[in-house]
């Protein structure tokens, strides 16, 4: 017998109301922020009861978490075994993500909230940004198994050189929609990476 099935459980969880409380939940994000954005704006946009989100996610924070988390399920290339082509499919991958939802704003927003809420960069740590960077690192630690990169290489700074140079030329004005942006981002960090 499943959990949904025995009895005194209550009814079966509706997963399409998850899935448009979370989608709700980001577009509030981008558009108002995290300050103004209440759990009755969410149920509101999402055409859900307040009852609803409170009982999935009791608090805003765990909301805005799950939220992010519910980003970054999309979407992730698989790895080919070329180091560059890799970089390039994760980097396109991740850009344009973030353009489609907002990302920017979004952190934004929750880096902008952090002193009053002293808990929101951990969540977004901890629901996007660190699993995202795992994908990074994986592809440059199997990379310099394969002795393609330099033995040597320290994989967390490498992984901000390449995951951070988005955020760096998103807040300095520059171009990062360009075609031949990420590869432009991956070949001059491979330059100095490559054994």
């Amino acid at each position: 017998m499943t959990e949904a099935a025995r009895p005194g459980r209550g009814r079966t969880r509706d997963r399409g109301k998850d899935a448009a409380v979370l989608d709700a939940t980001v577009r509030l994000l981008a558009t108002e922020g995290v300050a103004r954005m209440s759990m009755d704006r969410v149920a509101a946009a999402a055409g859900v009861s307040k009852v609803t989100v409170y009982s999935r996610w009791p608090s805003k924070a765990e909301l805005v978490g799950a939220a992010l988390a519910h980003l970054r399920l999309g979407r992730v290339p698989e790895p080919s075994g070329d180091v560059r082509a890799d970089l390039i499919a994760l980097l396109v991958a991740m850009r344009e993500q973030y353009t489609e939802v907002g990302a920017m704003s979004i952190l934004g927003t929750c880096l902008a909230d952090e002193p009053g809420s002293g808990e929101l960069l951990g969540i977004v740590r901890e629901a996007t940004l660190l699993p995202r960077r795992a994908l990074f690192a994986a592809v440059l630690r199997a990379g310099v198994e394969r002795g393609d990169l330099r033995a040597d290489l320290d994989v967390e700074a490498a992984t901000s050189l390449v995951v951070g140079t988005l955020y760096a030329d998103h807040l300095a004005g520059r171009d990062t929609t360009a075609p031949g942006w990420p590869a432009a981002v991956v070949d001059l960090a491979l330059s100095g990476l490559r054994g």
